[in-house]
């Protein structure tokens, strides 16, 4: 009886341990050190795209991810300078952007939105996800991430992603988000504007170069938190031992 209780809490504690393991981590560094703790990889650099395209309506193929990924666009109606009725879109573009630009070696396009955009993977979940994100900050808009799982369930979300480098116009830094349990189905992008109702002042992001891959077989160095388990399940076959003793 002992025994088999002994068992239970182990296996609890290891139940716990995995479950530790396998939540989204969010990566933000170089792109080589996060493809480094990848054993497969591909990155798309949106260069078949039709440029001003919308994702509005009919998503754009994000084929090179894998088939049936795709990227699909939000919008906005409002009023222009002149009262005008005007739409505003995420897009495809390749010039005209202040502070947004290609990254794709000898590419030319990008996408860009100043709305919410989400990126799904519809040939299955993926274990890393990662993006180059451009220009952000400098029209102190903010950034946050839905990490999607099977039916678009929110499964981990990183609030206002910060820069380590100073939010001016033209930044650039990478982004990654790694789950060992490839639970990854899709990804929403929710940009937030420090005034809703002044569109003409919105900070625009770019975005360019994604990328899916896959993780190293399991040798991971166990993460902090696992190694507290560890340590209580230990100290509890320790205890429990003692008292079978007496």
């Amino acid at each position: 009886m002992r025994k088999n209780s002994i068992l239970t809490g182990l296996a609890l504690a290891l139940s716990a341990i995995s479950a530790v393991q396998a939540a989204p981590l969010l990566y933000s560094g170089s792109r080589s050190g996060f493809e480094a703790n990848l054993s497969t990889f591909t990155s798309y650099g949106l260069e078949n795209q039709t440029l001003n395209a919308t994702g509005v309506g009919s998503p754009l193929s994000l084929a090179a991810l894998g088939a049936g990924s795709t990227l699909t666009g939000g919008f906005k109606n409002y009023k222009g300078a002149n009262d005008e009725d005007l739409v505003l879109t995420g897009l495809i573009k390749n010039a005209g952007s202040s502070g947004r630009y290609n990254t794709t070696p000898g590419g030319t396009k990008w996408w860009e939105s100043a709305l919410n955009f989400s990126i799904g993977f519809g040939s299955g979940p993926v274990e890393a996800f990662g993006f180059n994100l451009i220009d952000y900050g400098d029209f102190d808009g903010s950034l946050s991430l839905d990490i999607l799982g099977a039916g678009n369930s929110v499964i981990a979300s990183f609030s206002s992603l910060d820069l380590p480098v100073p939010a001016v116009s033209g930044s650039l830094q990478f982004f990654g988000i790694s789950d060992t349990s490839a639970s990854i189905y899709g990804v929403r992008f929710k940009l937030a504007q420090i005034d809703e109702d002044a569109v003409l002042d919105y900070d625009w992001l770019g975005f360019d170069d994604l990328m899916v891959g896959s993780r190293e077989p399991r040798n991971d160095v166990p993460e902090p938190g696992s190694l507290a388990l560890v340590g209580i399940s230990l100290l509890g076959l320790a205890a429990a031992r003692r008292k079978a003793r007496r």
